[in-house]
C-alpha cells in the first residue's frame, strides 16, 4: 500500500513514520519466527495513574509477557503446541494443546505435587466469551504428563491486544490451591493459519507486583479494576508468600529460555 503524506505539496516524514507505525502494530505476517508485537514504551507512575484501567490492564499483560527473560526461577517449564486459525465470520480459533510440565516445584510433604494448568486468554474485558480452561490433576508429580487440547474461539480484531496465560496450581484437598508459576505468550506470537501446531518450551515464573497493579488495587470503586485484582492476586503475591516460607531457594533452578521454539510438528 502506498500512503500520501503530501497535503500541502511537501512531504512529511514523520506522518508516514506515524501512520507505518500504527499499521505495523497489530499487523501478523505468517510467519511465526517473526515477534511482531513493538516494545512498550516505558511510562512512569504518574503517567500511568492518568490512563483509564481498561488500558492500564492491556499494558499490564503486554509487559508481563514482554518482560519475562531468558531464564526460568526455578519453577519449571510448559511444553505444549499452538496456533492460531482464522474464520471468515471475524472470528479466530486459538487450539492449545498441553503437553506436560517439567521440574515443577515440590510442593507436598512427600516431595511431589499435584499439579494441574489452567488457560486462559486475556485481558478479560476484552476476551468475555474465553472461559478458562483447565487440564486434569495429576498425582503426585513433578513430570506430568497431559497430552490435552484445549480451544478458545476469540476476535480477530483483539488479537493485538491477546495474551494466553497458563498458571500451574498445586492441588490441595482441603485448603486452597498453591501456586507453583505461570507463562505467557502473546497471539501476535502466534502463527496464523499454519497446516500445523508449533511447539514451545515455555519457563513459568512468579511474577512481582508491578506498579500497574499497585494501581489497580488502590481503585477500590472501580468494578473493572477490583476484579483485574482478584484475578491477578494468587500471582502478583505468590512470589512474596514464597519467599517467606522458603528463603530465596525458589530463585535457583534450570535455564529455558521463554517460549523457545523447537520446530513445528503436526
Amino acid at each position: 500500500a502506498v500512503v500520501s503524506t503530501q497535503s500541502t505539496g511537501t512531504s512529511s516524514p514523520l506522518l508516514l513514520c506515524t501512520v507505518v507505525a500504527r499499521v505495523m502494530y497489530c499487523y501478523q505476517p505468517n510467519n511465526h519466527s517473526v515477534r511482531n508485537t513493538p516494545p512498550i514504551k516505558v511510562l512512569d507512575t504518574m503517567d500511568l495513574q492518568k490512563m483509564d484501567t481498561t488500558e492500564l490492564i492491556i499494558r499490564h499483560y503486554k509487559e508481563q509477557s514482554e518482560e519475562r527473560g531468558e531464564r526460568s526461577t526455578g519453577a519449571g517449564v510448559i511444553d505444549l503446541k499452538l496456533s492460531l486459525k482464522e474464520r471468515r465470520d471475524g472470528k479466530a480459533i486459538l487450539f492449545a494443546k498441553l503437553l506436560g510440565a517439567r521440574e515443577l516445584i515440590a510442593l507436598d510433604t512427600n516431595g511431589k505435587s499435584d499439579p494441574f494448568i489452567q488457560l486462559q486468554v486475556v485481558p478479560h474485558h476484552l476476551f468475555p466469551d474465553c472461559e478458562l480452561k483447565q487440564s486434569t490433576v495429576k498425582k503426585s508429580t513433578l513430570e506430568p504428563i497431559y497430552n490435552e487440547m484445549f480451544e478458545f474461539i476469540i476476535p480477530q480484531d483483539q488479537i493485538c491486544n491477546g495474551v494466553l496465560v497458563l498458571t500451574v496450581f498445586d492441588y490441595d484437598f482441603i485448603s486452597a490451591n498453591d501456586f507453583e508459576g505461570e507463562a505467557m505468550v502473546r497471539l501476535t506470537d502466534l502463527p496464523r493459519n499454519s497446516e500445523q501446531h508449533v511447539k514451545w518450551t515455555m519457563a513459568l515464573h512468579r511474577p512481582k507486583q508491578d506498579s500497574i497493579y499497585k494501581i489497580l488495587a488502590g481503585r477500590v470503586n472501580d468494578k473493572v479494576a477490583t476484579k483485574f485484582v482478584e484475578i491477578r492476586r494468587k500471582a502478583m503475591e505468590a512470589e512474596e508468600f514464597m519467599l517467606a516460607e522458603s528463603g530465596a531457594s525458589s530463585t535457583t533452578g534450570s535455564k529455558v529460555s521463554l517460549a523457545q521454539r523447537h520446530g513445528s510438528e503436526s
